[in-house]
Formats: structure tokens, sequence, C-alpha cells
């Protein structure tokens, strides 16, 4: 799979300049497999191979999808040894992989006929945008889903008032109101829309927002009406309660310290990177994009090619090689990391969620990667493919 963009909630520069960590000690190798069938002993030679870098009290929970059948398993690193663990009905964040709910939303209400994507921005949003539009071309909803709409990754002023100043969570203070302010006296457009892909919480986060002036309700209330109600996934919310927060893994920091997940309010970027979820309802998510023939099917449309090997469509990314379309998100917060890949033709899939801390990535042992890596063989696997 070619990467084109490595799908961070956090700026790059920022986890350069976190603090130094300590390599941790190698650990012990995973248990032979013996009555397993998932991870096999190359598959957990590549766990492995990830997972040594990772400090105590990192977990993986992971899910290979061929047909019908579903393959779980859960790692954690204790003691400097990687056990066998059951998570996969436990919840981490998963970062930016919330932007293809966003766009599954947005691909609804087209669906059923409720908004035209092609629909300027400044005819839906209250406020009067300091520049909708570059050379004659307005911002519109497919723009903003599809990362063309001219906007940067994010508003300078997140790192200008970040009152927090905390770098495993610099987006818990910017709320609507900011968004609003920033967008009536500081917006300024870095290309004609349409044009360039440039990736950008931004603009997804604007959506998700957007779809919630639309529809008069609030972006959980819309995830579950569209999303989690309709495939019986339980374990994947916005908002905490009681039940949830005793589900959500710990997130932790590059050293393995613990780190709390805030709860998210009037967050401008919940439609970018504000979801949490598990693999088992993750697994539910892929097979509907897999299956399904309608609204889940049309935010995978191509919106945007941006070359022979890499398209775009309503939030979600397709790779073609080697004879495979796989579609893919991946997402990064300060204390989690996160990725998924399926194939409609083939039928196959994979989701690795972690409490790997974001920071961890510079070190060039990206879930991203191990994600990848595991993905890799799957389609000749299903047998579908000769």
């Amino acid at each position: 799979m070619k990467a084109k963009t490595i799908l961070f909630i956090l700026p790059v520069t920022t986890m350069l300049l976190s603090c130094s960590i300590s390599i941790p000690k190698e650990p012990v190798k995973l248990p032979k497999v013996n009555d397993r069938n998932f991870p096999d002993s190359a598959q957990a030679d590549i766990i492995y191979k990830y997972a040594r870098h990772y400090p105590n009290g990192t977990q993986l929970s992971i899910c290979i999808l061929t047909g019908n059948t579903e393959k779980y398993a859960g790692i954690e690193r204790r003691n400097d040894s990687l056990v066998y663990i059951d998570n996969s009905s436990r919840t981490f964040e998963i970062g930016s992989i919330t932007k293809p709910f966003t766009g599954i939303m947005l691909a609804n209400l087209v669906y059923n006929g409720k908004v035209n994507p092609n629909e300027p921005i400044k005819n839906i949003l209250p406020v009067a945008l300091k520049q909708s539009s570059l050379n004659g071309v307005e911002i519109t909803l497919t723009h903003l889903a599809n990362h063309t709409s001219g906007l940067p990754f994010e508003p300078e002023d997140v790192k200008n008032n970040n009152s927090s100043n905390d770098p495993y969570d610099p987006y818990s203070f910017y709320n609507i109101e900011k968004l609003y302010n920033y967008l009536t006296h500081k917006m300024a457009l870095q290309s004609t829309p349409g044009e360039i892909r440039k990736y950008s919480n931004l603009s997804l986060g604007l959506l998700g927002h957007i779809l919630t002036l639309l529809t008069g309700k609030s972006y959980e209330e819309l995830l579950f009406e569209t999303i989690c109600n309709p495939l019986d996934m339980k374990d994947t919310y916005i908002k905490f309660n009681d039940e949830r927060k005793r589900s959500l893994i710990q997130g932790r920091k590059e050293n393995g310290e613990p780190f709390n997940c805030d709860e998210i309010q009037d967050n401008a970027f919940i439609g970018a990177s504000g979801i949490k979820s598990s693999a088992r309802d993750l697994v539910k998510f892929i097979k509907a994009n897999i299956n399904d023939t309608t609204y889940f099917y049309l935010a995978q449309k191509t919106t945007k090619v941006n070359d022979e090997y890499f398209t775009g469509s309503l939030a979600w990314e397709t790779y073609s090689e080697k004879g495979k379309h796989h579609v893919g998100a991946f997402g990064s917060t300060g204390g989690f990391t996160s990725g998924i890949i399926f194939e409609r033709n083939e039928r196959v899939g994979i989701v690795v969620l972690s409490n790997v801390s974001a920071f961890l990535s510079y070190h060039g042992n990206t879930i991203e990667d191990l994600c990848k890596e595991l993905y890799g063989p799957l389609p000749f696997i299903s047998g579908t493919k000769k």
C-alpha cells in the first residue's frame, strides 16, 4: 500500500518536540500459537517486530476478517513480556478513523436526497466567512470530505491560543465559538477548492459541525442513527458514561505513563477525531462497507483522483496496487493509534487498535505499518484470487 499521508491528529512538529524516552527492554516473544489459529507464526513474528518497541502497559486489539470468518487477538506488553488477552470488546480512541464515519453521515444525507454534496458551505454556516472561495470556486461539502477544500491542516490559532499547552490533547479547548471566530476573521485558503488534496483535520471537523446544522442533531445522535444503531455497534460513541469509562483502555504516553482521555463537549474537531470504538464494532463497520450498496458504498465512490494509485472519496482513501483496490483509514492521538483496511472485492479486512502513543511514531514503528504488513497477504489468503 502506498502511503500518501499519515493521519495524525497531532502535528508532526509537536511530536518531534516531545520529551525523549528510554528504549524499552527487549520483551519475551509471544508464546507459541498451539491451538490458536491467529496469529500464526508468521503473523506473531510481525507483531513482535513492532510490539518490542512499545512500553509496558501498551495493548493491541487485532482482528483479521476473511469472508465471514473473524479472527481476534489481544496482546499486552506486561513485565517485559508479550501476553495474549481478550480485549476485542474494549474501547480505544480511534482518532482520524472518525473521518470516514463523518463521510458516511454525509453520504446518507446525499443518498436520501436531503443534501446536495456540491452545496457551498457559505450557504449553510450561520456566520459570514472571511474567504469562502478562491479563483471563483466556492468550498463545497464534497471539498471538505475529500480534503480538497484549500483549508489548512488546522487553524493557526490552535497553537497560538492553546491555554492548556497540552500536546496530548491540543484540540480540547477549541470549541465552536473559536471555530466561528477563525472562519470569520482569520480564514485563508491555501489552494483553489477541488484542485489539490491537502489532508486537513479542520475540513472534517468543520464538516462534522455542518452536518449537525443541517439535521438539527448532535454529532453523536447522527452517529448512532446513521451507523451504530443499524449495525448494532454498542461500543462506539463520543461521550462518556460510567460503563463506557470502565470499558475504555487507558491511553499511554510514549514512555508508558498512563494518559487519561478527557470528556469531549463542544469540541470543533469531533467530526475529525472524536470517536471511541472496539475491534468487534469496527469489524461490523468494515463488513457494512464491504457488503452495503447504499450510502456506505456511496461514501467510497471516487470524488478526486490524486494519481494513478491513490483516490479520494467522502473521507475514505483508496489505494490501487497490483490488482488490489483497498480502502484504508488510520488514526493517531496522544495516547492511541489505530488502523483499518478492507477490500470489497476480496471481502477481507483488518482492524488494529492500540493504546500506543502517536509520539512513538517518529521512531519508525507505527501502528499504520503494522496494520499494512498484517493486511498485505490477505487478499490472496481469501481464495478468491488466483
